[in-house]
């Protein structure tokens, strides 16, 4: 009896782990706002007392139909204008089974990410290259001889998705996983920053998911802490579970940054796999827990009669 009660137990424990460990490798603790896992924005860099370049939290939730995405950023939808230039937004970045910080296999804009299935949610309608006008301003952004970027509309969901990376190197490989060129990494688009920005590439175009939503909210709560800044923007959107290859569950990342590269929010997460699943739910490892307690103790009973 003791020696089922702690094999059972074992199981059950492992289930648990095992569930998340493969979205929370890399990241900070999450919490919870309603129905809403979020994740604060862990460096909080973007210029003094400007938030325009600044993201300060990201969260998600999940239906049976839906993944649904929500950001907080100081960044509006059309971007800011800086140097003559426009700082534009991105689009949203989705890895599932992998993490972005694996970094890339190939080269130069052939490199596609070394672990994990990419999507790219476009958050803006555009076509051609967002950095363009940014190039001859910002030396460090070097393009890789000529690239033509793909035309994508927003709402809608591209499947093998490559990522321009802005136009800064601003964050560094030891910050975020090894990267940057002088540590081992390879970004596809010139050493920028390394942060997916925009769609620039796809393989396939996988429908409209619904609307997105960026409004500005005035003044805000922008994390747990309950800190409160003027002029934010709050971002939603949805992707549907089926699209993704999540309709079973599995694990899946979200990435986002501005064009500029200075800022970037990011969270991982695990969809549970449904009840009628092949693989039992935890839950359903506590309830045959339970019920092969129930039935030992049963069988004891019997057996003193």
């Amino acid at each position: 009896m003791k020696k089922l009660m702690i094999l059972s137990l074992a199981i059950t424990l492992a289930v648990f782990l095992t569930s998340d460990i493969l979205a929370y490798t890399y990241y900070p603790d999450t919490y919870q706002d309603g129905d809403v896992t979020y994740q604060d924005d862990m460096y909080g860099d973007a210029s003094p007392g400007n938030n325009l370049y600044e993201v300060y939290r990201m969260g998600y939730s999940y239906d049976d139909e839906y993944l649904h995405f929500t950001m907080l950023t100081g960044l509006p939808q059309t971007g800011s204008p800086y140097s003559g230039a426009t700082i534009n937004a991105g689009d949203l970045y989705i890895n599932v089974g992998g993490s972005h910080l694996d970094g890339y296999t190939g080269s130069d804009t052939d490199a596609r990410n070394a672990t994990g299935d990419v999507y790219g949610l476009a958050l803006t309608t555009h076509e051609g290259n967002m950095s363009e006008d940014l190039a001859d301003t910002h030396p460090a952004y070097v393009a890789e001889g000529e690239y033509e970027w793909e035309a994508v509309t927003e709402g809608r969901l591209y499947g093998d998705a490559v990522f321009s990376t802005g136009i800064y190197e601003g964050y560094e490989g030891n910050k975020w996983g090894a990267l940057s060129e002088a540590d081992g990494g390879d970004d596809p688009f010139g050493n920028a920053n390394n942060r997916p920005v925009h769609i620039a590439e796809y393989g396939d175009d996988l429908g409209y998911q619904g609307d997105v939503t960026w409004s500005n909210v005035g003044s805000v709560a922008i994390n747990h802490d309950g800190d409160e800044v003027d002029d934010v923007y709050e971002v939603t959107a949805r992707i549907g579970l089926a699209a993704l290859g999540l309709e079973g569950g599995g694990a899946f990342e979200f990435w986002w940054s501005m064009e500029c590269g200075n800022d970037a929010g990011w969270i991982a997460g695990n969809i549970p796999a449904p009840p009628d699943g092949d693989i039992p739910e935890p839950a359903t490892f506590l309830l045959l827990f339970a019920g092969l307690t129930g039935l030992a103790a049963f069988r004891k009973k019997l057996g003193t009669r």
